[in-house]
């Protein structure tokens, strides 16, 4: 299969919509997708096939701790049901830290359910690592979210000074 990583644009979103109810990810109004999109602090990317149908998609968002080190969030990635379980998810994962990578980022959070085994265990396949908990943090039903963190290295912690 024929895939690509490309930054999403403003005529991807309504499939992102539909990744994100199709994944029971958090929902995003179309609105806030597409002001992510003009954010420089933001990482969006798409992963499509040679249709250009959107398959996947991850957000996240770059910010800067005070202590010359920047870490980015990762908010949302899913893949469409009938993609999933071909290694699609750690392609577009591996993009978006690559990305991170390239923006001398150090670390990359995210918050997960405490009752998403497979994606806990999807993202301890890459290194991430249990940091804490948040109380009652979704909703639909309510439950904690699991924090979870992944060091980049230090040949990356210093961000640019321009």
């Amino acid at each position: 299969m024929n895939l690509v990583v490309d930054p999403i644009t403003p005529l991807d979103v309504p499939s992102i919509l539909d990744i994100s109810v199709e994944c029971g990810l958090c929902l995003w109004s179309a609105e806030s997708y597409l002001s992510e999109l003009v954010r420089p602090d933001s990482i969006a990317l798409k992963l499509a096939n040679a249709k250009e149908d959107t398959i996947g998609f991850a957000v996240g968002r770059i910010f800067d701790l005070g202590d010359e080190r920047l870490t980015a969030e990762l908010t949302n990635i899913g893949i469409r049901k009938l993609e999933q379980h071909k290694g699609l998810g750690s392609r577009l994962l591996k993009s978006f830290l690559d990305n991170c990578r390239s923006q001398e980022v150090s670390a990359v959070v995210l918050e997960v359910r405490v009752s998403n085994v497979a994606a806990i265990s999807f993202y301890e396949k890459f290194g991430f690592i249990e940091t804490g908990r948040r109380k009652g943090f979704y909703s639909n039903p309510v439950e904690d979210a699991l924090t979870m963190k992944l060091q980049i290295g230090v040949e990356n912690a210093q961000k640019f000074h321009t």
